[in-house]
């Protein structure tokens, strides 16, 4: 039997209609081109057209290479970064990586660590600050204590794009700045040594969507470069490419997007997983009993991720950078199970969150709110994003998380593809304390006694700002097609178009009139064994464990098509996420 899920079943909004089906539409024509120039399935073919390839294209895209890399020299700083790193190795000075406590953090850090330990034995310091204690991105606490300690080149991964006071502070204590980022670029710009974030508008490097790990591989292509004029290694060549599955571990658990150069970077990276696993990722797939040999991207964002993101939301994250990092087995084994009971201890508390934040979204969903802005007793501030976010999954509307701390709330903003809510924050500036984000993702601090009028005035902001009819958007499927004739072959086929994720979902099906045999498995959850082309296929479907009686009759399914590997065995999984009597009712 597979593993339960460990998503707690949240109730379905009264007040919410049932989301509409509907299948993309495409250019047919551009369908056939595809189709004839590179010998594509109709089905492929039309997969690639909806997700915006031209003929043109197609092969690049598919083929997903390193080899058409952009240069990295196109990178804004990147050529000085790099100069100042190998000068300061030469000199002896002593460089610091400050890095975040997500996984794109995380892995930024062990990936620069680990590059330099193993090409040039030199063990660079490292700072990973506490999310509860010190919150994201740069403190000036944190800067003296590294100039304390000696640094004379700090390495920022995953933040300082917007770090204007903290790093004028490093720099009055003599401290030459590299900014290794992707996010938000405030007006006006830090000045830091060197700037390194794709979009900046003096940035010349094509590709936009990279995460900040994908920043750090890119710079250490170009320090290779200046090693190797500098002379500066006796041994092997150094190999960025060795460090490739902590870049799209980082890549795909940011949820960046799997277009362009990054899923080049998450191909290769599945790949030098598969192959040579890091003592602490092996350890890893053995607490989360993960096959090797069937990992996937998928495996990145919903079982490695969350476990490393773990560490940083219920304690310290530098327990996972270790984690990366370390070669002891002992120690990784003990990490790893470290990990994994703060993940359950993380799950806990976000049912617990879920539950009560449900109560309260559905409240305030009755009252017609626009935006949910939900306080609750000892909510956990590391938790309340992933919370926020289940709660725009079930309710379908802008939602914000605030812990309470002393008078104080801390919160974290997730929105719906119809609202920017960093533009609703904006006008909403004068009640917050401090906030920042981007359009679909936002953190807040306000004043308790600000709570009402904060919500009043977001509401307002948010009717304001949406594009688009409010409530659920439709289901959209890539096509319409007959479960009985989806073969093994079809879905192989298929997966050239991967790593799937953001920006590159998994391919979306409609098949009408299934027929199958449901069970219900622990936690609410139902599987339906029914078939495709070649035999037997399973449907798994979360929280649906009500809709058991449905499979009396042929049931229409709205799902997904995968691979999955159990104790061995490959089978094609059909992860549902919707379903309906054939006849259409409900």
């Amino acid at each position: 039997m597979q593993p339960a899920s460990t998503h707690p079943v949240l109730p379905q909004p009264r007040s919410e209609p049932v989301r509409p089906w509907r299948v993309a539409e495409v250019d047919e024509d551009r369908v056939t081109a595809l189709a004839d120039a590179l010998a594509l399935s109709p089905i492929v073919a039309r997969i690639l057209a909806l997700r915006g390839v031209e003929a043109d294209e197609a092969e690049v895209f598919l083929r997903a290479s390193l080899a058409d890399m952009p240069d990295p020299a196109q990178m804004a700083d990147i050529d000085r970064a790099a100069e100042r790193i190998v000068r300061a190795l030469r000199d002896g000075e002593q460089v610091t990586i400050y890095g975040d406590y997500d996984v794109d953090g995380v892995t930024s850090t062990a990936v620069l660590w680990l590059f330099f330990r193993d090409h040039l034995g030199v063990e660079l310091d490292y700072y990973i600050p506490h999310r509860l204690r010190e919150g994201y991105g740069l403190n000036t606490d944190a800067i003296d204590t590294l100039a304390d300690r000696g640094t004379k080149v700090l390495i920022t991964v995953d933040n300082g794009s917007s770090a204007v006071r903290e790093i004028r502070h490093a720099a009055e204590r003599g401290l030459d700045v590299i900014i290794i980022d992707h996010h938000q670029i405030s007006d006006p710009e830090p000045e830091a040594f060197a700037h390194l974030n794709p979009h900046r508008t003096v940035c010349g490097f094509p590709y936009k969507g990279l995460a900040a790990v994908g920043v750090a591989f890119v710079l250490l292509v170009q320090v290779r470069r200046h090693l190797r004029a500098a002379a500066f290694y006796t041994g092997p060549e150094p190999r960025p490419d060795r460090y490739l599955d902590l870049v799209a571990l980082g890549t795909v658990a940011d949820v960046a997007p799997l277009t362009g150069l990054n899923r080049a970077l998450v191909r290769y990276g599945v790949k030098v997983m598969q192959a040579r696993p890091r003592v602490g990722v092996a350890a890893l797939l053995d607490v989360t009993r993960t096959s090797l040999e069937g990992i996937s991207a998928r495996d990145f964002g919903f079982r490695l991720g969350p476990r490393i993101n773990a560490a940083g939301r219920i304690d310290d994250a530098a327990r996972g950078l270790r984690l990366l990092i370390g070669d002891d087995r002992g120690e990784a084994t003990a990490l790893a199970q470290l990990v994994e009971a703060q993940n359950r201890e993380r799950r806990t508390i976000q049912a617990r969150m879920v539950e009560e934040a449900a109560v309260l979204a559905e409240a305030a969903v009755a009252g017609g709110a626009p935006v949910l802005v939900l306080a609750g007793e000892d909510w956990h501030p590391g938790v309340v994003g992933i919370v926020a976010a289940r709660m725009v999954e079930t309710f379908h509307r802008p939602s914000i998380m605030l812990a309470r701390d002393g008078g104080i709330l801390k919160g974290s903003a997730r929105s719906t593809g119809d609202v920017d809510i960093k533009k609703a924050l904006d006008r909403c500036a004068e009640l917050l304390m401090r906030y920042g984000g981007h359009p679909a993702a936002a953190g807040m601090t306000l004043r308790e006694d600000d709570l009402e009028a904060f919500r009043a005035a977001l509401s307002e902001a948010v009717v304001a700002l949406r594009h688009g009819p409010p409530g659920p958007p439709a289901l959209e499927a890539d096509a319409e097609i007959e479960l009985e004739r989806f073969s093994h072959s079809d879905l192989e086929a298929l997966e050239a178009v991967g790593p799937f994720g953001h920006h590159n979902p998994s391919p979306r099906f409609i098949s009408r009139g299934v027929r199958g045999r449901a069970t219900v498995l622990r936690g609410g959850h139902l599987k339906v064994f029914t078939r495709v082309a070649d035999g037997p296929c399973e449907a798994l479907a979360w929280n649906k464990a009500d809709l058991a009686r449905m499979w009396d009759g042929p049931v229409d399914l709205f799902y997904s098509p995968r691979f999955e590997t159990w104790r061995g065995r490959r089978k094609m999984v059909l992860r549902v996420t919707d379903m309906r009597p054939a006849d259409g009712g409900r």
